[in-house]
């Protein structure tokens, strides 16, 4: 009697159950694309009422303004929905995802899914923690060691899916991400390069940006100045990347340029009028150039954004002290 022994990886079991993954995945992704949609037209609508209700408003301004209202409560009724079922979704998604693991430990596909997975996990913590709320001491530090060890993970999963070369630059892509997360700058440009030897990667532009940001935390500025730059030749619409070229600008003391950039990174409009540290740092640039009421302007926009992250806390206390200065200075004159 023979005795046979298998091969224990199954791959095409494995591709099956990635698949299976991949389609939850998909549908967590439309989950989160309609919570965003929804969340971005009751800020506008938000910011609509307080404007009415500020230009004393007559009988029928005050009914459009409760029905504006029942539409954003109306809003927060099917984000609660779609949260509820984005987590079933991702949940299942790990799942399958897992068994194709279990049926193949080195299919790459997989990998690259769970490293994706476990990003947006992170992303969500960090949100949490600093977004949706500006949390401090206990409950900031566990949702961080949450991000932390969820981007450890994926990061973990981008490595091994690295090994396949048509999604190679992809992975080092993110890598890069996440090294500038921990603080790990000259490990993220080094995975930015990576990602760049693949010359029609199409995210090339993403990847210049990360290499310029990291060169910028270690302050080799002029570094980031040219890899930032790349990245808005390959793609002008970029608006992480021109945000954060402001962001060199200001770190200079090239405070017009500095604020050219973030004037033109709110003029592009959604997403990018969304990234709240725009008009914070616009703010601090009209400062420095004495244009007081224009950063008046934008810490009360950014206040709106995202009412009760870190970043709006910050907008808040520079607006409150620009407010201070100007009665103060009003009471001297009189």
């Amino acid at each position: 009697m023979s005795c046979h022994t298998s091969d224990p990886k199954d791959t095409r079991y494995a591709q099956k159950q990635y698949y299976l993954g991949n389609d939850y995945f998909e549908k967590y992704m439309e989950s989160l694309q309609k919570i965003e949609s929804l969340q971005i037209e009751n800020t506008r609508t938000e910011v609509e009422i307080a404007t009415t209700l500020q230009q004393h408003p007559d009988e029928q301004a005050l009914m459009d303004v409760r029905i504006k209202k029942q539409r954003i409560q109306k809003n927060q009724d099917t984000i609660r929905d779609e949260t509820e079922m984005s987590g079933r979704y991702i949940n299942a998604a790990l799942e399958e995802l897992k068994k194709s693991l279990v049926a193949d430990p080195a299919y790459s596909g997989t990998h690259f899914l769970l490293g994706l997975i476990y990003l947006k996990k992170a992303t969500s913590e960090l949100d949490i923690s600093t977004r949706m709320q500006c949390m401090t001491g206990e409950s900031l530090a566990e949702h961080r060691d949450s991000a932390n060890s969820l981007l450890t993970q994926a990061r973990r999963h981008f490595v091994k899916a690295a090994t396949d070369r048509q999604m190679a630059s992809k992975c080092h892509n993110n890598i890069a991400a996440i090294d500038i997360h921990f603080g790990n700058h000259e490990d993220a440009i080094s995975a930015a390069k990576m990602a760049l030897t693949d010359l029609v990667y199409q995210e090339g532009h993403v990847a210049r940006s990360n290499m310029g940001w990291a060169y910028f935390h270690l302050k080799k500025y002029e570094n980031a100045l040219s890899q930032l730059m790349q990245a808005l030749l390959m793609e002008g619409k970029y608006c992480v990347a021109r945000y954060r070229l402001g962001r060199v600008y200001m770190e200079q003391d090239r405070t017009e340029e500095a604020i050219a950039e973030f004037e033109k990174t709110l003029r592009q409009g959604h997403p990018c009028n969304s990234i709240q540290e725009v008009y914070l740092y616009l703010g601090l640039s009209y400062i420095k150039v004495n244009r007081a009421q224009d950063a008046l302007s934008q810490f009360e926009t950014c206040m709106q954004v995202a009412a009760g992250s870190c970043v709006a806390a910050e907008c808040r206390h520079y607006f409150n002290l620009l407010q201070e200065e100007k009665t103060e200075t009003a009471f001297q004159i009189n």
